[in-house]
């Protein structure tokens, strides 16, 4: 374990920092009202920093990342095992997020607000009722919520906890901000740092998560990322060792 926390040192502390990070931004945004108004500008910019971790957009995200550090990492073979370190990385994560939801079962901030107008009685009877339901009971409040929030919430009626935008936000602040700083690329790190917290704001903004859910995304990166770089060790000394069978 030594020795991953030594060769992923700057990965864990710019997680410890996207941590202290949130925490901060709990306490600052404490108060965002979801049925307020909403500029286009701030509309906009909101949508794209989430759309950017999404479903979706996490894909063109990490081509962007892909093409930043192919261009500083000449040597391929080791371009590739660092690919091969995040793909672990990224299929635990989402493996173990899908898991954790249905044990967790928390409810969406938004469902509060449903809550609030009368549309359901509590929070939790929101995940009762079909698809079309869902739809229509988020459609009712389109008259005094922002499209802009409202449109987000048609596209994601799971579950709350945990957050996979902040997970994945985590993970590529962790993963390329380690590399990053191995290579003194202060200002890409600078950047993905900013990234990160913007789409950790976005889901606080847009009602589709609280506090807790980011803080307890980013524990869980963590322990997936020293977890998945001790595993990656194993696999390299079996490889290893059959190679030396083999020529033996």
């Amino acid at each position: 374990m030594k020795h991953s926390l030594s060769s992923n040192q700057y990965g864990v502390s710019l997680l410890v920092l996207f941590f202290l990070g949130i925490i901060a931004l709990s306490v600052f945004v404490n108060d965002i009202d979801l049925l307020g108004a909403v500029s286009i500008f701030e509309g906009v910019s909101v949508t794209a920093l989430t759309f950017s971790a999404g479903p979706k957009g996490f894909v063109i995200s990490l081509i962007v990342l892909l093409a930043v550090t192919w261009k500083f990492i000449p040597n391929r073979s080791k371009w590739m095992k660092q690919m091969f370190h995040l793909g672990l990385i990224l299929a635990l994560s989402f493996i173990c997020k899908a898991a954790l939801k249905q044990v967790t079962e928390s409810p969406r901030p938004y469902t509060e607000v449903l809550t609030q107008n009368l549309l359901i009685p509590q929070p939790s009877h929101f995940y009762n009722l079909s698809s079309l339901q869902k739809s229509q009971v988020i459609a009712e409040m389109e008259s005094i919520v922002s499209v802009w929030r409202t449109a987000q919430w048609q596209g994601e009626s799971d579950y709350s906890f945990p957050s996979g935008h902040t997970i994945f936000a985590a993970i590529c602040l962790a993963f390329f901000g380690n590399l990053f700083l191995q290579n003194g690329r202060y200002l890409l790190t600078l950047a993905i740092g900013a990234w990160a917290m913007g789409v950790a704001y976005s889901r606080l903004w847009l009602g589709m998560h609280r506090p807790m859910d980011l803080l307890g995304s980013v524990v869980f990166v963590l322990l997936i990322y020293l977890f998945a770089t001790q595993l990656e060790k194993l696999n390299n000394k079996v490889i290893s060792q059959c190679l030396k069978t083999r020529l033996g």
